[in-house]
């Protein structure tokens, strides 16, 4: 096939790495590649094959991507397109019924559409999501990544749930991962392997809530020596910084940063730990977990409980619950689980199985409206 995947860009952002890989996948599954963006470059763009044609349609703004995406359905007539995120797909939702060509677009839904509707900070997801009702059944292929996701879509979007394809096995597990977990961490805590350290990976927004991590881990360090290392950015950086200057703890807390390959602080440290108030699926986790890492993980809507398979994996706490989670980080630095154990988990969301479903879902026989 031609397949054409269009991302808004190629930064920070699981729904953007997920679908370069998802294009690095399809070449080495045999099919022509073509990636969309707005603009070239980006921190996740030497992930993506050398074999895939990135083409930028370069405007500011998703919504006047449109008109681009047009002129590229109907000079390039891929055989199928996939796309994410609310806002993106709308817009390629769009550009296919203005374009009037026939390839199958595969919206892949990642968030909760009645959570992210009042949560989001973005207001072009929260107006996607009001148009998702009238548009949504215009794709051709519908995914969520997880089986109560897909209930909540099929309410929010009123779309028969038998439309939709529930994938929940996100591409994250690669040869780039799990060459990158083999590497020496660039931090110096880690040179120091008798005080243990707690990693929290993610942006650094109210979604993620690092704020509850970062008081948990203030209860465990009154107890015993230990060190609070967090990789990422965002707009709660200033929050997050006044609050480690505040704590009795200061210099066991680093706020290190973003990093595109957070894959050896994995592998190293002595619990990572999800603090999220809600995700989609949580691909840090699976990273985690495929690096090695005894984990923590908020039981939040969705993906922690399935991917710890109840707690079999790692150990699951309460959302927003500062108490329950000093104990599960406790309790894991006592007795972690094997590091072995959590690679198997982690090798259940290999970029192959990916392809494979993706692939399966854009079979010609999935039905259309």
């Amino acid at each position: 096939m031609d397949v054409a995947v269009f991302v808004r860009s190629m930064n920070a952002g699981g729904a953007q790495r997920a679908m370069l890989r998802l294009a690095t996948g399809f070449v080495q599954a045999g099919h022509n590649v073509e990636v969309v963006t707005l603009h070239t470059g980006g921190s996740f763009h030497t992930e993506l094959s050398p074999d895939c044609t990135v083409i930028a349609l370069r405007p500011k703004r998703i919504i006047a991507a449109v008109p681009a995406l047009v002129r590229y359905l109907r000079r390039r007539r891929p055989d199928a397109l996939l796309v994410t995120e609310p806002a993106c797909n709308i817009s390629v939702i769009l550009a296919k019924i203005l374009s009037g060509t026939s390839a199958r677009v595969l919206i892949r839904e990642s968030m909760f559409p009645s959570t992210a509707v009042k949560e989001d900070p973005h207001r072009s997801t929260r107006i996607a999501y009001r148009l998702a009702p009238i548009l949504y059944r215009y794709a051709d292929v519908i995914v969520s990544i997880a089986s109560d996701m897909t209930s909540d879509l099929a309410r929010w979007a009123r779309i028969n749930p038998s439309r939709i394809t529930t994938i929940p096995v996100n591409p994250v597990v690669t040869p780039t991962l799990q060459a990158a977990a083999k590497e020496a961490p660039d931090h110096h805590w880690f040179e120091d392997t008798d005080i243990p350290v707690v990693l929290g990976v993610g942006r650094l927004h109210r979604q993620k809530d690092f704020p509850t991590l970062l008081r948990a881990f203030e209860r465990v360090r009154a107890t015993r020596p230990c060190r609070l290392l967090i990789i990422g950015d965002g707009p709660m950086r200033g929050e997050l910084d006044d609050a480690r200057a505040a704590s009795p703890y200061a210099d066991d807390i680093d706020l290190a940063g973003f990093s595109p390959r957070p894959f050896p602080y994995m592998a190293n440290c002595d619990v990572f730990v999800l603090s999220s108030r809600y995700e989609g699926q949580p691909n840090v986790l699976i990273e985690a977990l495929a690096s090695g890492a005894p984990v923590v993980a908020t039981d939040c809507p969705s993906g922690p409980r399935d991917i710890l398979d109840g707690g079999r994996y790692g150990r699951l706490c309460p959302v927003g619950d500062v108490i329950a989670m000093a104990e599960a980080i406790s309790a894991t630095l006592d007795a972690p689980v094997d590091r072995s154990l959590s690679k198997a988990r982690g090798s259940d969301y290999t970029l192959e199985k990916s392809v494979a479903l993706y692939l399966e879902a854009l079979s010609p026989d999935v039905a259309v409206l």
